[in-house]
């Protein structure tokens, strides 16, 4: 079960006491901290760089070394240069540990992007440790040439750096999708069928209602979701792709933030699928509009 915020704050707190008492080691000595730490936590550590005790200052930098939290990583530069002695040897031992590891990430993505088998399984692990959100799109690009195990092994690596960097897990479900491979046939064909589907289908059927069942809801948002997903994966193709497909990109990525925005002011009711009208060509569930059925998935009547 997950640690929440004011259990681990809680217990950090109490490791605080213990240090401004006299009893050094507390914080770095408590490996609770470190098994249980989250990125989530750090807005409720952090001011505690700032602390008038430097034993606790030192401690909380130390903290933070050993769970690999780079967010801080600036502001403990800074420290080394102005801070007491016992705090600079702590900034000092972060920023050198934090400089082995990057200095390590080249040999590991060499060994991803060439090695098999159990050397390739001990170089994901030690990535999964190491890796920075800098290094996604080339881990990404790892992701969609292995299969397997292997990939399930880079999909761990992308999973721990989304986990350690809040202002990615918006888009993990596009971090962890697999990317394709440039076929510019298959790409005009998606955005063909999704620009009718929003241009055209959703236009007509869905926007002039206020009132959708959940089913429709659902079926529509996904679909989105998964126009959102492919886009991301074909971005990087783009430069293998005829010119026009920059502006086919631009015109999808506009009708889904369109159809997005409409269909979140949608009044959605609950319905019952064996009571709804059932789409004879896809099976989806249709609306009504004016009287008239029409299937938002496939344009059926």
């Amino acid at each position: 079960m997950p640690v929440r915020k004011a259990e681990y704050l809680g217990r950090f707190l109490d490791d605080v006491d213990r240090v401004m008492s006299g009893r050094h080691g507390s914080i770095t000595g408590d490996r609770w901290l470190v098994n249980n730490y989250s990125a989530d936590f750090l807005p409720l550590i952090d001011k505690y760089l700032s602390c008038e005790d430097e034993v606790v200052r030192a401690e909380t930098i130390l903290l933070l070394c050993d769970v690999r939290e780079r967010a801080v990583m600036g502001r403990v530069r800074d420290m080394r240069k102005s801070d007491v002695e016992r705090v600079r040897l702590a900034c000092l031992g972060y920023l050198n540990i934090m400089q082995d590891e990057d200095d390590l990430i080249p040999d590991l993505f060499d060994i991803l992007e060439h090695k098999t088998g159990e050397e390739f399984s001990r170089a994901a692990t030690r990535m999964a440790s190491v890796a920075r959100k800098e290094d996604v799109p080339r881990l990404r690009r790892i992701y969609g040439q292995v299969r397997d195990g292997m990939r399930s092994e880079v999909g761990v690596i992308l999973d721990r750096v989304v986990s350690r960097n809040p202002e990615l897990r918006s888009k993990r479900d596009l971090i962890m999708s697999v990317p394709v491979y440039p076929d510019e046939d298959a790409f005009d064909r998606f955005l063909d069928t999704s620009i009718e589907y929003l241009d055209v289908r959703y236009r007509n059927n869905v926007l002039p209602v206020e009132r959708i069942s959940r089913g429709t809801f659902n079926n529509v948002a996904h679909a989105l979701n998964k126009m959102r997903t492919r886009l991301y994966n074909e971005a990087d193709n783009l430069v293998y792709y005829g010119v026009d497909k920059d502006d086919r990109f631009k015109e999808l990525t506009d009708l889904i933030r369109w159809a997005s925005a409409d269909l979140s002011g949608k009044e959605v009711v609950s319905g019952d699928r064996s009571s709804s009208h059932k789409c004879p060509r896809c099976g989806g569930l249709m609306i009504s509009n004016k009287g008239i059925w029409t299937c938002p998935d496939c344009g059926g009547l």
